[in-house]
């Protein structure tokens, strides 16, 4: 079978390489063990990557398209000039192909989804990675997420998490991030993790208000524990990055590593140091980073937005309903005074761990998408 993908994940040419943003193109990778043959179609950017980024196997073509959307008007304006033309070449590859995989919500949306809806005879599906509860969506995202619940009843659409009143045709699956062999390599690095010494705590994730950064970097100046704690990394990029490194210097009682971007196998050795992962988030669908990191013992402190309490909670982390320092300065005191609750809470994260592996996701992709009567 032959798959295309829609997206609107990041691209680079590197001295005539292509190169994807590293989460999505791992998954994609895992997807050959359904299909023989995969096109990602997907917007190419010009100009350098980071470590993030990396390269395509056998059988996965990237298509290009021109890239479109963003904060300002004039970006705006750019989805309706490239739509004809990005259009003409998703509807040349997807004639190629067996099935379509759409991923949203992404600007490619608001004429991607009517397209396979009037235009298409292919049989599809959509992964709506966004946050699905969202209460006040940007206006694309209203659009889109109204679209899969009521327009496309015939559709399978995949969400994170499981929700009330839930149709038929859309279906709870897990974000998967690494292989069932990843897995046992983290696990035995959790196992060998000691908890009763100084710890390291790592926040993976844009550099922007909306990730709770600034939440973060305000509860660590209000904490009286600094002396238990050996480190601390800042892993990610955004536009904010020189505003929040200015923010992170204050932070003179601790070490800190401003990491930005990295490579799978530099975050891997992160999450082998860290004893504590924390991302207060104002809105998730549900990050691939705290399975990551729980996969390697990091006790998760986030915020309960999107699916997060779908599977994290008082038994393997700390799910904090209110975004504040101070909350955030207390959860993080809590499990610093506590070791022998931090090492628990370490232990019984591993159990929902197996969720998130790609083959625990291509199973339930054959089951309820594939070959779903």
């Amino acid at each position: 079978m032959k798959l295309a993908i829609i997206s609107h994940t990041p691209h680079f040419k590197n001295n005539g390489i292509i190169l994807g943003w590293g989460p999505t193109v791992r998954e994609i990778r895992h997807l050959k063990n359904i299909f023989n043959k995969i096109y990602h179609i997907a917007p190419l950017y010009e100009g350098s990557c980071s470590d993030s980024y990396i390269e395509y196997d056998d059988n996965i073509d990237f298509i290009p398209i021109i890239p479109s959307g963003g904060p300002t008007f004039k970006n705006k304006i750019k989805i309706i000039l490239t739509f004809p033309s990005n259009l003409s070449i998703i509807h040349k590859i997807c004639k190629k192909t067996d099935w379509i995989q759409f991923r949203s919500p992404t600007n490619l949306g608001l004429y991607v989804l009517p397209y396979l809806k009037i235009f298409n005879k292919k049989k599809y599906w959509v992964k709506y990675a966004g946050n699905w509860s969202q209460i006040n969506p940007p206006i694309s995202y209203f659009f889109q997420r109204f679209w899969l619940k009521y327009i496309v009843k015939q559709t399978q659409v995949t969400v994170n998490g499981k929700w009330n009143n839930q149709r038929k045709h859309i279906n709870s699956f897990e974000n998967p991030c690494f292989s069932k062999k990843e897995l046992i390599e983290a696990q035995k690095v959790k196992r060998a993790k000691v908890f009763s010494e100084r710890i390291e705590i790592c926040f993976v994730g844009a550099f922007e208000k909306n990730k709770g950064i600034y939440l973060l970097i305000d509860a660590l100046k209000l904490t009286k524990q600094y002396s238990m704690i050996r480190k601390i990394y800042f892993v990610g990029d955004g536009n904010e990055k020189e505003k929040v490194k200015l923010s992170i210097k204050k932070l003179n009682l601790f070490e800190i590593n401003i990491v930005g971007p990295v490579s799978r196998k530099k975050l891997n050795e992160i999450y082998s140091r860290c004893h504590i992962i924390i991302l207060p988030s104002k809105s998730e669908g549900f990050p691939k980073v705290i399975a990551e990191a729980i996969s390697y013992g990091c006790v998760p402190i986030v915020t309960n937005v999107g699916s997060i309490s779908h599977y994290i909670n008082e038994n393997n982390g700390v799910l904090l309903q209110t975004r504040s320092s101070e909350k955030l300065k207390n959860a993080i005191e809590h499990l610093l005074n506590d070791r022998m609750k931090l090492r628990m809470l370490s232990e019984n994260g591993s159990k929902i761990a197996n969720l998130f592996t790609f083959e625990h996701y291509n199973e339930k992709i054959k089951k309820y998408i594939i070959n779903k009567k």
